[in-house]
């Protein structure tokens, strides 16, 4: 994940994970009159990275950021997830392809924000759903296409009833491997949306809480994209976050303050500290506790810097490390960007807060103009791939495509060509990176803006943005709740 004039070394993942090196090995004493992060950096940039964080997966040699994952294939984000290729947080799935914030899936595809559905395609806020496709906030559907805001329905086609043989006779007449049956069922599907009532908050099983995707959840405020939470807020993309306080894709998490892609419990400051406990501002930390300023240490206990110490020494030392980072205003913080090791259009949060070149660099970010790609090296055109999955072959794999948008090159994979060819659909015409980025531009903002129930002209808040808010009439959820069921 790291371009190559990264200032510290990057070690091939078992490597990392093996015994020839010793993380303390590069432990320093505290300077009581230098910043805190600044010497943190300092030891950041000596101390070996990974160069991709598999943690406790097999198979998934081209996927970042997984944890407990099985052949994986450019998932990023990927948890408890086995057969899934080409997605952004795909937790607890299988056999998923080219999905964003899918949960609990099974055999879907061009899903997001989809929870507990098999089969599913093409679908967005669905929940519970099978057999289907352009579905938008549906739940216990089966059999239907193109549909908004049913529960428990079968066999509808654009929110009305059909018959089997007229459903079948649907698919007949609009197979899916056609280039124009998708955004032809898409296009209706949005036409339904402006004519229906609209959830202004997509969540379900929840209590006292605000923000946007969140299920299974109580008293968590001003947070996005939790499965599962209680007393926590500004929380994103957590399937557990507990009497936690601004942290962010973390799966499970209690008692944590500033925590980024984190496992564990009272954690401040950390980020990839997995099976932690106790933990100031440490980073790449496993099965340990009782560590500040720690970098890279494994089933480790009371150190500082990298620096073993007793169990006594540590607890006279924490408070002076604390009150020495009040000192430089540095407590309560997270790491500065400007020791990030990415640049802002290699980071992640380019995808959720897009920022373009000049601002980023304005703002003090970094920018990378020579991200790697490939391009003019075409083996055949889209044209002439096969258009009846019956045809494809592995013999695909051999041929290398050209992006019909970017014109960056791209390639199959053996099990996405069998996924296409077992459920019947087209082969795709866009790179990875190109659908990848459609699927984010089609979620709402992680933000709030204040609206007004359409229904009974309740004040409230949604993450529709206020030119969307024109588009749509937004219901709170008591009035949704009483139109729709």
């Amino acid at each position: 994940m790291y371009a190559p004039d990264a200032l510290f070394p990057v070690y091939e993942s078992s490597e990392w994970w093996g015994d020839t090196w010793e993380a303390l090995s590069y432990g320093r004493t505290i300077d009581w009159s230098r910043s805190f992060f600044e010497q943190f950096n300092e030891l950041a940039n000596t101390v070996p990275h990974f160069a991709l964080m598999n943690t406790q997966s097999t198979e998934s040699d081209y996927s970042n950021m997984t944890l407990s994952s099985n052949n994986c294939y450019l998932v990023f984000g990927a948890v408890e997830n086995e057969d899934c290729a080409y997605g952004h947080i795909v937790w607890n799935s299988t056999d998923t392809i080219d999905c964003l914030y899918a949960f609990k899936c099974e055999s879907c595809y061009e899903c997001t924000d989809c929870l507990s559905s098999n089969r599913l395609l093409y679908s967005r806020e669905c929940e519970s759903c099978a057999e289907s496709l352009g579905l938008f906030d549906c739940r216990s559907c089966t059999n239907c296409i193109g549909c908004v805001g049913l529960i428990g329905k079968s066999y509808h086609i654009f929110n009305q009833p059909v018959s089997r043989e007229e459903y079948q006779a649907f698919l007949l007449e609009h197979p899916i491997t056609n280039l124009e049956t998708i955004p032809f069922i898409l296009e209706q599907r949005e036409a339904l949306r402006r004519s229906l009532p609209q959830r202004a908050f997509f969540g379900s099983h929840n209590s006292d809480v605000s923000g946007n995707h969140i299920y299974y959840s109580k008293n968590i405020l001003d947070s996005f994209d939790i499965k599962g939470g209680q007393d926590s807020r500004y929380c994103y993309t957590a399937k557990r976050a507990v009497e936690s306080y601004d942290c962010s894709f973390s799966p499970e998490i209690e008692e944590c303050y500033q925590a980024l892609t984190c496992t564990g419990s009272k954690i401040i400051g950390g980020h990839i500290c997995f099976d932690c406990h106790d933990i100031y501002y440490s980073d790449h930390c496993y099965g340990s506790s009782n560590l500040f300023g720690c970098f890279g240490l494994r089933q480790k206990s009371y150190c500082i810097f990298n620096t073993q110490y007793t169990k006594e020494e540590y607890e006279v030392l924490l408070p002076k490390l604390t009150e020495h980072m009040k000192a430089f205003g540095e407590w309560g913080e997270f790491f500065p960007s400007r020791f990030s090791p990415f640049a802002y259009n290699e980071a992640i949060t380019h995808e959720y807060m897009p920022l373009e070149k000049e601002t980023a660099l304005a703002q003090g970010f970094r920018w990378r103009d020579d991200i790697p790609a490939t391009r003019g090296q075409g083996t055949i055109v889209h044209e002439a791939l096969p258009k009846n999955p019956t045809d494809y072959t592995e013999a695909l794999t051999k041929e290398i495509l050209t992006c019909t948008k970017c014109e960056k090159n791209y390639r199959l994979i053996s099990y996405e060509i069998n996924f296409y060819k077992r459920l019947g659909l087209p082969l795709p015409e866009h790179c990875f990176n190109c659908r990848h980025e459609r699927r984010m531009h089609s979620r709402n903002p992680r933000q709030l803006w204040d609206a007004t129930c359409a229904s009974c002209n309740k004040e409230i808040q949604t993450s529709y943005p206020p030119e969307k808010q024109a588009e749509y009439r937004l219901y709170c959820e008591m009035c949704y709740q009483q139109e729709v069921v």
